[in-house]
């Protein structure tokens, strides 16, 4: 339990780096993009019922992708500075993944099939590396990386695994 405090807590702080607009389908899902900057890129794909993506995007050359297939996934995306990547898979429903990069050349990856998974990525810095993948349901991962040249990969696969790596410069 307590574990997913800690893990709540991160998912949290990374969300409250972004802000909000609004669009709407039929099927309830929702998209909002804030993007400030230029040359960055957003690429999206909502499939199913009840969808969530926030992002927030400011700086240089910045790439985003989402693609949700399912019902009532969340993903919250924000990352500023110069040539950062950010990409979130969700494949089934309930999921939620927060990423937050600030700084160059950070790349961030979420990949959610199952149910009730959470993840949470942080990175500031430089040329940091982060994935996770979770295969399963109810399981929670987060990855905090500081300083430079940082990398961590996270994989559960079964049902109610907690996890967090916290790792970078002191």
């Amino acid at each position: 339990m307590k574990a997913r405090l800690v893990i709540a807590s991160v998912l949290a702080a990374t969300a409250m780096i972004g802000s909000a607009g609004a669009a709407e389908a039929q099927s309830r899902n929702h998209a909002s993009v804030n993007q400030y900057g230029y040359n960055n890129e957003i690429a999206g794909q909502q499939r199913g019922w009840a969808n969530r993506t926030v992002i927030t995007q400011r700086g240089t050359r910045e790439y985003i992708t989402v693609i949700q297939d399912g019902a009532r996934n969340g993903a919250t995306l924000s990352q500023g500075g110069r040539y950062n990547q950010a990409h979130v898979d969700q494949l089934g429903r309930d999921n939620d993944a927060v990423l937050g990069q600030r700084g160059s050349n950070n790349f961030g990856y979420s990949l959610q099939t199952g149910s009730r998974n959470i993840s949470g990525i942080s990175q500031m810095g430089a040329n940091n590396r982060a994935v996770t993948s979770q295969q399963g349901h109810n399981n929670g991962a987060g990855i905090i990386q500081v300083g430079n040249g940082n990398d961590a990969e996270l994989r559960q696969r079964g049902n109610g695994n907690v996890t967090l790596i916290i790792q970078g410069d002191h």
